[in-house]
């Protein structure tokens, strides 16, 4: 007892508490890293259990109760709800809307664009844009239906069934045809072809003329040729100033009753009009 006294007195335990050899900072140091670790696992502990209650309410109450399909005119709602993979009772959040998009355009030739959207709670909404069949093409003894953008868009191994489908349609008669592809684009052998042609068909397809034109002739880029209802041949040369051109052809047109023969219109500055009452356009 004496001895520890004296220690104590002779400043010993003072030496310790000034921490002369270290001992009470690493024991600090400790303390401190213990006090982190502890806080580290208690935020990581409150993070995985909160996410397991949001993974929970969004299983338990985010549940599709309704698909609405808007902009489709080529095919049942059905079908497109079907090869979009989204179900009723489905979770809202586990589709992608990339795999959706490819399923519907890889079935659905008609279909242009599509589009999904999440109405939270409960409701997913495909919008799509629809190609219109315009003309067909005979390849080989097969027939391909495409649209005003050169899209493939069905194929028909006979006439009358081709014809029966889409008894409106139009005859695009070209011979430079590399591909054609249903849901693919149609490919010409020639480049510079297919940009042409979809340049003159959207501008026929917005003119007056356009119900009574009945076949397009594409066998040549710069000899364009437009049959109107079956008995006037109207070349246009090479498309350009396509809108004006047809708007003078419309114009000759009432001028010539009901007329059979050919109009020349590569240049309206130099147009002419060569009647044949014989004339056949096929």
């Amino acid at each position: 007892m004496k001895e520890t006294r004296k220690e104590w007195e002779s400043g010993t335990v003072y030496d310790i508490y000034n921490d002369v050899d270290g001992g009470f900072r690493r024991l600090k140091q400790k303390n401190t890293a213990r006090h982190i670790r502890q806080r580290i696992y208690y935020v990581v502990l409150l993070t995985f259990l909160l996410l397991i209650f949001i993974l929970g309410a969004v299983a338990i109450f985010f549940r599709i109760t309704e698909i609405e399909v808007k902009g489709n005119s080529a095919y049942k709602k059905e079908e497109i709800i079907t090869s979009s993979g989204i179900s009723e009772g489905m979770n809202i959040y586990l589709f992608r809307e990339g795999d959706v998009q490819k399923e519907i355009l890889t079935k659905h030739p008609y279909v242009r664009t599509v589009s999904v959207k999440r109405d939270v709670p409960n409701t997913v909404t495909i919008d799509l844009q629809c190609e219109d069949a315009g003309y067909y093409i005979e390849i080989g003894g097969e027939y391909f239906v495409i649209s005003n953008s050169l899209r493939v868009l069905e194929r028909f191994y006979t006439f009358k069934e081709m014809e029966e489908a889409h008894p409106e349609i139009k005859h695009f008669k070209a011979c430079a045809v590399k591909s054609a592809i249903v849901g693919s684009e149609l490919e010409f052998i020639t480049s510079g072809y297919s940009t042409s042609a979809k340049e003159v068909l959207k501008v026929l397809e917005e003119s007056d003329v356009y119900s009574d034109v009945t076949s397009i002739h594409y066998d040549d880029r710069f000899n364009i040729g437009i049959v109107y209802q079956e008995r006037l041949k109207a070349n246009i040369g090479n498309g350009e100033d396509a809108e004006l051109k047809l708007r003078f052809m419309r114009e000759i047109i009432k001028d010539l009753g009901n007329a059979r023969g050919t109009i020349d219109i590569k240049d309206v500055e130099t147009a002419y009009v060569l009647l044949d009452s014989d004339v056949v356009f096929d």
